[in-house]
């Protein structure tokens, strides 16, 4: 009886231990999602730095207050209705470098071509002013007159460009098959405009808004996981200063 009971106790200890090693060895990090949005941004960054001459403006992105990178917004369209929606990382430039990712997410909506092809692509957002930023704190904004976002130029940028962008609060781009394009958001394909905070990770993450983050507030770098600092990280190599 005993030989008997201690098998049993055996074999129910085998076995709980396989179900906690199997749990283990399948469970995502807590802020997968969040390390990956992060670590999608980063790479756009990288890949776009690496061709200035198709990519982003190094003179622009130097000037610019902050960068907002959402790696996969989708477009759906409806008879004539288009809605785009997505994820993505804001940085904003400090004393000491960028800011670790504050994560949002970014939504618009307008009249587009009928029956037009759903698809998938990345938006890049360069608020070169402090203004620009503060404008979204409270949720979705109408761009229009000085908060319409400009179609940036792409590569080298000419005196007529750059006289085009003068002044601009916000300037829009899209990346798709590996190609990016100026794209301006204030017509009327961007009616409805939205970027928000996705507080749902800020707060858990970092303990503060998304708004915080960006307003410099003190994140204790240490609990932050790994892979969160990634787009951070591609900013500060290919975008170091001023």
């Amino acid at each position: 009886m005993a030989n008997r009971f201690s098998r049993i106790v055996l074999v129910t200890l085998v076995i709980a231990l396989f179900s906690i090693s199997s749990g283990a060895i399948g469970q995502k990090p807590r802020f997968a999602h969040a390390i990956e949005r992060s670590g999608d941004a980063a790479r756009i960054v990288s890949l776009l730095a690496l061709v200035p001459e198709s990519g982003l403006p190094k003179e622009l992105v130097d000037k610019s207050r902050a960068v907002g990178v959402f790696p996969k917004v989708t477009k759906e369209t409806s008879l004539f209705t288009t809605i785009s929606q997505g994820y993505g990382v804001i940085s904003v430039r400090q004393e000491q470098g960028w800011s670790l990712p504050a994560f949002y997410q970014f939504s618009g909506g307008g009249y587009g071509k009928p029956f037009a092809k759903d698809e998938a692509n990345a938006v890049i957002l360069l608020f070169m002013t402090e203004d620009a930023l503060g404008w979204f704190e409270k949720g979705g904004v109408p761009l229009t007159n000085e908060k319409k976002a400009l179609a940036g130029p792409v590569g080298t940028i000419t005196d007529a460009q750059r006289q085009e962008i003068e002044g601009a609060q916000i300037l829009a781009y899209a990346y798709y098959n590996g190609k990016l394009d100026g794209t301006a958001f204030g017509t009327s394909f961007w009616k409805k405009f939205g970027l928000n905070p996705d507080n749902n990770i800020n707060k858990p993450l970092y303990g503060m808004k998304g708004r915080e983050v960006l307003a410099g507030k003190k994140v204790e770098a240490a609990t932050v996981p790994a892979g969160i600092s990634a787009y951070q990280e591609a900013l500060a190599k290919h975008y170091p200063g001023m």
